[in-house]
């Protein structure tokens, strides 16, 4: 696919913007700015940056899930409609036991319940802010590679050193203001591109099938959906960065509203692609579908749709996993604490870079990273039903729900027939099992210490 002068044009203003807009938020008043945006964040800045961090890779793998599964796996966006919704009483809890003191999901653990657990639960939301970086990092390559015909590996160290830059000038506050400007830019986009396909395409209503793939996969797309919120700790930086619970409430409802509408959008987009172009790789399909469905002027426009999306996650992990890293792990002053995130940022994002280089697929990506989201959010919903758990019961659940999706992959890899979505339900299920377990053995130490 060759690009025109002015779809590189666009592409080019695009980065440019970007790196703008980093060197601004470095001129920010204090630390707290870099760290948390200064606790600071309006109800549509709260609405953009929730949605735009959600939004990503997902664009691309819920486009080739259609391709395998049908229209049923919008129960994906179903799920996470009422996930949010659910999340919103819980997330007003937080934000009154944060007390600004709080930058990441693991020190939720450590003042209500203890060190151990806090790190446990830390060292896996970092591999899943490594895992989903990288899922998003192979997206934006694939992207880049097939409009440039340039090497996977060149497209990968290209994006991950744009990012870098403006995060290492303006920290979460460049994370922040990046968000607002791609989310902007992915809603009108993604209208334009919609309004253009489907003038020019008819949808069998047999396509409109919700109910197409069988019952377990559509649980399982409903349950990731639902329960991603509760553990996914950019979500809940989110939280803490809002100005407050009146904001961080209407933020919540109102990218409900906007991700519904962007879910449909997408719905119907996925849909045109692959009744157009059946027999593609289910990854490259909304790509494909982009690049040969559009009219010359609009590729250029399609591709910044797809960057702000996926750069849009790629900065919130790189930043959320290099922060909880540093401000798990390390004891430091504030003023320390910011250079040493500066420093995590290199690291986190060179090491995944090299293994999005490696990997290189999105749905089985997508599978594994997920499962291990379900194990920390079951973890945290027991936390909220029942107040008083002990951190036994939360370390026993969270090791053997992490073995259990351990072992499953195992099992598909090996012996199975490739990995399939159902495994989260497993996940599940083993968390569960082991919170109960972690409580019969918390009962009988207590009963032999007597």
């Amino acid at each position: 696919m060759i690009l025109t002068t002015i779809d590189l044009m666009i592409i080019v203003v695009y980065f440019i913007v970007l790196l703008l807009i980093g060197f601004y938020s470095s001129k920010q008043k204090d630390d707290e700015e870099f760290l948390i945006a200064g606790r600071n964040l309006g109800t549509l800045s709260t609405m953009a940056t929730l949605n735009a961090s959600k939004t990503g890779s997902i664009l691309m793998v819920f486009v080739a899930l259609v391709y395998v599964w049908g229209i049923s796996a919008l129960w994906y966006f179903v799920g996470a409609i009422v996930g949010v919704l659910l999340f919103i009483p819980f997330a007003m809890r937080l934000k009154d036991l944060s007390q600004k003191k709080y930058y990441t999901l693991a020190d939720y653990f450590k003042h209500n319940y203890n060190v151990k657990i806090a790190k446990l639960i830390s060292i896996i939301t970092i591999f899943l802010m490594f895992g989903f970086m990288v899922l998003n990092l192979i997206a934006g390559s694939k992207v880049f590679m097939f409009f440039t015909g340039w090497s996977f590996w060149v497209c990968a160290i290209l994006m991950a050193v744009i990012v870098l830059i403006y995060l290492l000038l303006g920290g979460y506050k460049a994370v922040a203001k990046t968000d607002i400007l791609q989310y902007i830019a992915i809603l009108s986009i993604m209208v334009l591109l919609f309004i253009v396909l489907f003038s020019t395409s008819t949808i069998p209503t047999s396509e409109f099938n919700i109910f197409k793939a069988d019952l377990l996969t559509i649980i399982g797309f409903f349950i990731v959906g639902i329960l991603s919120p509760f553990a996914l700790p950019d979500i809940w930086q989110r939280v803490y960065s809002a100005r407050s619970k009146k904001v961080l409430k209407n933020g919540m409802l109102l990218s409900i509203a906007v991700y519904a509408a962007i879910a449909l959008l997408l719905g119907f987009i996925a849909l045109i692609v692959k009744l157009n172009f059946p027999g593609i790789d289910p990854d490259l399909a909304l790509v494909h579908g982009f690049a040969n469905l559009l009219p010359a002027g609009l590729i250029g426009l399609s591709i910044v749709l797809l960057f702000s999306a996926i750069m849009s996650s790629v900065d919130t992990l790189i930043y959320t996993g290099s922060s909880a890293i540093v401000q798990d792990f390390y004891k430091l002053e504030k003023k320390e604490t910011v250079s040493m995130i500066k420093k995590w940022l290199v690291v986190f994002t060179a090491i995944g870079t090299v293994v999005a280089i490696i990997l290189r697929s999105l749905v089985v990506s997508t599978y594994i990273f997920v499962s291990f989201v379900l194990v920390i959010s079951v973890v945290v919903i027991a936390t909220w039903v029942k107040k008083e758990i002990k951190p036994l019961s939360l370390r026993f659940g969270t090791i053997i729900g992490a073995l259990s999706i351990i072992s499953m992959l195992v099992y598909y890899l090996v012996i199975g027939d490739g990995i399939q979505p159902v495994m989260v339900i497993y996940g599940i299920v083993a968390t569960v099992l082991g919170l109960m377990v972690g409580g019969i053995v918390g009962k009988l130490q207590a009963k032999n210490s007597t």
